[in-house]
């Protein structure tokens, strides 16, 4: 009994043993079978990039249908608007022809006869200015005015006040009824120089038709044939002076009609 019971105990052991490890075994989680699951997270992470670049192709494909709409539709009222200025142009130019008809006819034909620009060739003037020859309209002065508001009065009626800077046009002036107007000519102390209200500079010519001109007086004046200068506070008479408006009647192959002869 001494001997059994030592191999009995190490049956026991080993049987014990055995137990205690077949149990550890069963509790070793298997690996799972990745061949069985759903698509990985790297996968799964692509699905918003894919849809926001859907979305901004959708955006882009509309954009350009709108874009191409809008190209076939501007065409389409621009010829519109194209069509109502022509028709608007041809009233206008139609207009302006019978105007300008009737007034050649009773100004320049029907006018008085002892008007020396009647005819088939004549230069219009506005009310209470005159035509002195040429291609000048001039108003003359009824009162006498400072410079400054001889100037303002002529340019609030798109002229200028009296230029002579041409001998044709000081000889002509010699001849008007009045010998003393203020002239469109002052002294500019930026420049130092005598200046044209036409922005135009004295020359040494012009020059030649002055006496006693000098800064300290700095407007100018015509007397008799000579140009002189005062202080622009001074009251003068003045004369202003536009470009007249020149009929001439053609032929068009249809009827002789009234039209605007180029300066």
């Amino acid at each position: 009994m001494l001997f059994f019971l030592p191999a009995m105990t190490e049956e026991v052991t080993y049987a014990n043993l055995k137990f205690e490890n077949s149990h550890e075994l069963d509790n070793i989680t298997k690996p799972e079978d990745t061949k069985k699951k759903g698509p990985s997270t790297s996968s799964r992470s692509c699905w918003p990039v894919v849809l926001i670049l859907l979305t901004l192709c959708l955006a882009l494909l509309m954009a350009l249908v709108t874009l191409a709409v809008l190209f076939f539709q501007i065409p389409k009222d621009y010829r519109k608007q194209l069509r109502d200025l022509n028709m608007t142009k041809n009233e206008l130019h139609a207009n302006f022809s019978n105007t300008l008809q009737a007034i050649g006819n009773q100004l320049c034909l029907e006018g008085e006869k002892n008007l020396k620009n009647n005819g088939q060739n004549c230069v219009l003037c506005p009310a209470n200015w005159k035509w002195e020859g040429g291609d000048t309209c001039y108003y003359h002065s009824e009162k006498m005015k400072s410079w400054e508001e001889s100037h303002q009065f002529c340019s609030s009626r798109n002229s200028t006040l009296l230029l002579i800077k041409e001998q044709a046009k000081l000889s002509l002036v010699q001849k008007f009824p009045r010998k003393t107007y203020w002239l469109g000519l002052i002294f500019r102390p930026q420049q130092r120089i005598w200046y044209w209200t036409d922005n135009t500079a004295l020359t040494e010519k012009q020059k030649s038709w002055t006496k006693q001109i000098n800064f300290l007086q700095p407007c100018g004046y015509f007397y008799y044939s000579t140009i002189y200068s005062t202080t622009c506070k001074e009251e003068v008479y003045y004369i202003c002076e536009k470009p007249a408006i020149q009929l001439q009647r053609g032929n068009n192959h249809w009827q002789e009609d009234w039209f605007v002869r180029p300066e």
